[in-house]
């Protein structure tokens, strides 16, 4: 079995209202899709944020490389990209991590097997967190705080909001409002606001009486020893590392939070997410994948280290991954069952991916040709959940 042909689309859904996070705004959601085909007639797709990265050009340079390979020695491919272009790794790190997923979804089919499964198994579904207060500043407290109620009603385990980041005011009345709806069963997400740490401990002082399930990301992920030593500072636990690039770096951020964050769409695919599980679980901690629920479910019904999954439900408009998916996302009494069909879960609607697409490219097999069509779009979602 050989690969024969990926196809890449970059992809732009409008959001049903303007998404602010502190300074950052968000009219679209953006994403990358890859489909990696074979000639036995199989496939494999993955998809991932951009955020604001070259990720379709990351994609049509790793792929070029790829043409002619067996799918199955996924990491031989993949090594040999990497250590000859040592210096860049970080800049094709999201690229990397979409080819992988993509091989493991060859994998798994080849297999007859689910991801999960075919990782080991340990059981069949798991409990979801909510992620709520979408569009906070068109809507009241009472409002966010009644969605909270609402979604802690239909059974989700914990349901996140995120903070405004700019204004520690509003932050505070907003999270009293919210945790009170659900002690202990809420969660912030600070994405990224501070800078210092005594500017964060300002806030988090206040915030840290407040009985959070964790406190999300209060630096940039580069900034690990900063998070290890405001942790150190609360007893809310402090989750981290849904950005962070490769395994190395989890381990040192594991080493100072309570909840690592994981992305498979970012670390290094399945392969990178599994790598930083096990530095997670050798630190000690637990483990809640960022989003991409469909996928991360079957690393959470493999691992034990893995709380659980997070999903946007689709009602909010905020993440609309499900239009371009096949299968529906499914979430029961707060739990979401793993699907049982071959593969890592995501299997995409392609004909759905290129009727919104602004750009794609095609790499084939002869001569490793390469068509790119559409035109450069401003990447408009560079935030985070």
């Amino acid at each position: 079995m050989h690969i024969t042909r990926i196809l890449l689309a970059e992809v732009q859904v409008p959001l049903p209202q303007t998404l602010r996070l502190g300074p950052v705004v968000i009219t679209t959601r953006d994403y990358v899709a890859v489909r990696i085909e074979t000639d036995a007639g199989v496939w494999g797709d993955a998809i991932g944020y951009p955020r604001g990265t070259p990720l379709l050009e990351s994609l049509t340079r790793i792929s070029q490389n790829l043409i002619n390979t067996d799918p199955l020695m996924r990491r031989q491919g993949l090594q040999a990209f990497l250590m000859g272009n040592t210096t860049s790794r970080p800049v094709y790190s999201r690229a990397v991590s979409l080819i992988d997923i993509a091989l493991w979804d060859i994998a798994a089919k080849v297999s007859g097997l689910p991801l999960y499964r075919l990782l080991g198994g340990l059981r069949s579904d798991v409990p979801v967190t909510a992620v709520a207060g979408y569009y906070m500043d068109t809507r009241s407290l009472d409002n966010i705080a009644d969605e909270v109620s609402r979604c802690i009603d239909e059974g989700y385990e914990r349901v996140k909001v995120m903070l405004k980041g700019d204004d520690s005011a509003f932050d505070l009345r907003y999270t009293q409002t919210v945790t009170k709806r659900a002690p202990g069963r809420v969660a912030a997400d600070a994405h990224w606001s501070w800078s210092t740490l005594t500017e964060a401990l300002g806030v988090c002082r206040r915030l840290d009486e407040l009985g959070l399930a964790f406190l999300e990301d209060p630096f940039n992920p580069q900034d690990w020893r900063l998070t290890s030593e405001l942790q150190r500072h609360l007893s809310t636990p402090i989750a981290a590392g849904e950005d962070v690039t490769d395994s190395r770096a989890m381990r040192d951020l594991a080493e100072g939070v309570s909840i690592v964050r994981v992305d498979a769409t970012t670390c290094g695919g399945i392969t990178g997410a599994i790598s930083a599980i096990h530095a997670a679980s050798f630190a000690g901690r637990t483990v809640f994948p960022h989003v991409f629920a469909p996928l991360h479910l079957h690393l959470a019904c493999a691992f034990s280290e893995i709380e659980g999954v997070e999903y946007i439900p689709s009602e909010s408009g905020a993440d609309p991954l499900e239009v371009l998916l096949k299968r529906p996302i499914t979430v029961t009494d707060g739990r979401m069952v793993a699907d049982e069909e071959p593969g890592a879960g995501l299997e995409l609607n392609w004909q759905s991916v290129m009727q919104r697409s602004s750009r794609s490219a095609v790499v084939e097999t002869a001569k490793r040709k390469v068509s790119i069509t559409g035109s450069i779009s401003k990447q408009e979602d560079t935030g985070h959940e």
